[in-house]
């Protein structure tokens, strides 16, 4: 220990471009990496008096949230926050709040005060000289206000209290401070008025102070307690707002009964406990509006200190927030970074006379996090969304690092024959799917789409990775969704996983391209091979990337007049070629679909879209449900493997003229019409004719039938099961999951196919 030697990195407290240099520079001696860090927009002249030792930043993502309606007293105005978290779920719950506050009227704001304080300590030896001390402070309130107040511009100091604990002296300076948060200021005023109290007091009292302190901890700065209920801290605000039941139970999908239901006992237990305040996570919101506007995160603790107040009211229900001590301020600190002088700016809360109006918003945006995440604990949907399904994440991932020429050579070398001299992966380039996307919610897996440019000797190949999820993980994905549409939703998809076209969509979407590809289907894109490493769940398919500049159309699925004729001729023609040569596969892996063997689950789903609907458009579904059990029809028709995601989200079309079909991960062993009916329901224009859709039709029959072996009215017959089929498993599901996310296809496709029923059975 004696031959110690501290280490002094390079300029301690300075921020210039030399001072960053040289600790970067010790920090590579030491092997200390920080080149992520490093990689910041932030200047360091902006920033010279909000850190020291600087050397770059951290990033954390934001999202935005509203609008959410609010009654400013003068008028009502749609108001958004910007919100900063590595939480994921956190901002969807918050938009959830938001938008069931907007949907019934909006939220009322009533800003009760704005204080800071600092509280002193004055040490004696002796009560009296303790009491003669506070006397003294209170007569000498204006002497110390005209001192405290020449250090500052906005500090107005409106109080002096004591609080003597036997021959010890706190002393609360109560101060408003403007729209700054003002601990810094107060700070500075406070300690000249110290000095100012101690000498004056001094000249009279010889030796009287034995000691003192600025802050005596007396302020509850940066802490819970008691104090800042009874007192306050920074800003007192209470937002409220009166909630309708009908938009309770369509949109948080419970009922204003059974939230108070849990509310007194909930209380009870939170008393009992000795819990400051009562609240449900107040804290998430704050915390993530804290830190995108630049406010001091320090003070994340005392600024969740909260009252929540749920009462039944005759239009549903009334709720109520208090903030006690939100610490806050829309100049000064951290507001002026760029970054979050921008997320200020946008909720109208930057500068000055704007403190109200930022406490307002994010009590609002804050109440309607605690409504959402309360709503979520009762219905259910708090468990459904974190239930784990008895899944252990196994320890052996594949990682980014690993993804290197060797690795690649070792999957595509029949297919590019020569050595790998480097890779350029673009992260982020390509858009995964609904269902991709909802799959990496639930793990840390390599995941998703990976582009790839393979250079070799000759050529620059561009390539892409698929790295598709488990049925497990896609199954928990589609349960984290349909847990915020609802929980019972989320049990039935997991009870009935084994049956859905969902089922081993990872072996699927490897095995049908590689297919296809071996029996020279040339509509898809070109196939390099797979790679599967089952104990670390690797699946890998790897295509061509296809190049923008050969595409004349892709994710057309809300562009129906591009699609000519022609083209849909072309596409249905192409689909029945893979649909052929399907016949002949061996199909183990591959589910026979049947609605019928899950009821339940689509009983469901219309009931949700009935729920939804203003009109009873979704009843027909009900009608359909019920034609389909009744049945007792056998048709004659071959089956085979189908795509049963045949639409323009899933097809390419080249400058060309040919048909590009991907994704097969949904294909199931069904009647071929079902890819026919999907793509026609995409793709015919609104008020289509019915001779239009006939010509399609029977194009399909027509190279369908050798020999014409099934009559034309069973064919059509088909084509209304497959209909009825696709509007009560994924129509209704599409519509379903609109709670969180709006498709806007779904209307479209829906009336459609409708419109096709009609047409077939009034031919």
């Amino acid at each position: 220990m004696a031959d110690y030697k501290y280490k002094i990195v390079p300029g301690r407290g300075l921020n210039t471009k030399s001072a960053i240099k040289y600790r970067i520079e010790y920090l590579d001696k030491y092997n200390l990496k920080t080149d992520e860090i490093q990689a910041t927009s932030l200047n360091h002249i902006d920033i010279q008096n909000n850190i020291e030792s600087f050397i770059g930043s951290v990033e954390i993502p934001t999202g935005i949230i509203g609008p959410l309606r609010f009654n400013s007293g003068d008028n009502f105005e749609d108001v958004y926050a910007v919100g900063a978290t590595l939480e994921g779920a956190l901002i969807a719950s918050m938009n959830r709040g938001a938008k069931v506050i907007s949907l019934s009227g909006g939220f009322e704001a009533s800003f009760i005060h704005q204080k800071m304080i600092r509280t002193p300590l004055f040490l004696f030896n002796s009560e009296e000289k303790a009491i003669d001390f506070e006397k003294w402070i209170e007569q000498s309130f204006l002497k110390i206000k005209e001192v405290v107040e020449n250090y500052s511009n906005h500090a107005c100091l409106i109080e002096l209290a004591t609080n003597r604990i036997k021959n010890n002296v706190h002393v609360d300076f109560v101060y408003t401070t403007g729209d700054a948060a003002g601990q810094n200021m107060t700070t500075t005023c406070t300690w000249h008025g110290i000095l100012w109290l101690t000498a004056e007091y001094e000249l009279h009292n010889k030796n009287a102070i034995i000691d003192y302190v600025l802050e005596g901890n007396g302020a509850s700065d940066k802490k819970v307690s008691q104090f800042l209920i009874n007192h306050g801290r920074g800003v007192k605000i209470i937002v409220s707002s009166i909630l309708k039941e009908e938009i309770i139970q369509s949109v948080l999908r419970t009922s204003s009964e059974k939230l108070l239901l849990f509310y007194q006992p909930s209380k009870k237990i939170t008393s009992q406990r000795g819990m400051v305040g009562y609240s449900i996570n107040v804290a998430n919101a704050i915390a993530a509006i804290f830190a995108a506007t630049g406010q001091d995160l320090a003070s994340i603790h005392e600024s969740s200190v909260a009252d929540l107040t749920l009462k039944k009211h005759p239009k549903g229900l009334s709720i109520e927030l208090t903030l006690h001590s939100l610490v806050i301020g829309t100049l000064g600190g951290g507001t002026q970074l760029p970054k979050q002088k921008e997320a200020l700016e946008l909720m109208g809360c930057c500068g000055e006379n704007k403190i109200k109006r930022f406490a307002a918003l994010i009590a609002g945006f804050t109440l309607g996090l605690e409504l959402s995440t309360y709503a979520a604990i009762v219905s259910g949907e708090f468990a459904k969304a974190h239930e784990k399904l008895g899944r252990n994440k196994p320890h052996d991932w594949l990682q980014w690092n690993e993804i290197t020429p060797s690795f690649l050579e070792a999957i595509i070398s029949p297919f590019i024959p020569e050595k790998i001299n480097h890779i350029t992966i673009k992260k982020g380039e390509v858009d995964v799917g609904i269902l991709m996307n909802l799959s990496q919610r639930v793990n840390r897996k390599l995941t998703g789409f990976i582009p790839i440019n393979v250079s070799t000797k000759n050529d620059v190949i561009s390539l892409l990775i698929k790295s598709k999820p488990t049925t497990e993980e896609t199954i928990k994905g589609l349960h984290l969704m349909a847990a915020s549409v609802d929980p019972s939703l989320s049990d039935l998809i997991t009870i009935h996983k084994d049956k859905l076209e969902y089922f081993n969509n990872h072996q699927k979407e490897l095995d049908l391209p590689k297919f296809l590809s071996e029996n020279n289907f040339k509509n898809i894109p070109a196939f390099f091979g797979t790679y599967k490493n089952e104990s670390r769940e690797i699946y890998f398919l790897i295509q061509e990337h296809i190049k923008e500049e050969k595409i004349e159309l892709i994710d057309s699925e809300n562009s129906p007049h591009k699609w000519s004729s022609e083209r849909i001729i072309s596409a249905i023609s192409t689909i029945h070629k893979a649909h052929e040569l399907f016949t002949t596969m061996d199909k183990d892996g591959i589910i026979e679909f049947n609605l019928l063997h899950s009821i339940d689950l689509y009983k469901k789903t219309i009931s949700i879209c009935k729920n939804m609907e203003k009109s009873s458009k979704y009843s027909i579904l009900e009608e359909y449900l019920n034609d389909l059990v009744k049945s007792k029809k056998i048709f004659k028709a071959q089956k085979t493997i189908i795509h049963n995601d045949f639409n323009p989200r899933n097809v390419i079309l080249l400058k060309n003229g040919e048909i590009c079909i991907y994704d097969w991960e949904l294909a199931v062993w069904n009647f071929p019409h079902r890819d026919i009916i999907e793509f026609l329901s995409f793709t015919l224009n609104k008020n289509f004719r019915k001779e239009e859709m006939f010509s399609y039709l029977k194009h399909h029959y027509s190279i369908s039938q050798k020999n014409n072996e099934i009559s034309w009215e069973e064919w059509k017959e088909i084509y209304v099961y497959s209909l009825k089929e696709f509007l009560i498993t994924r129509i209704s599901f599409y519509h379903a999951s609109e709670v969180i996310m709006k498709l806007k296809f779904v209307n479209h496709v829906f009336e459609n196919c409708i419109q096709m029923i009609k047409f077939i059975k009034n031919e």
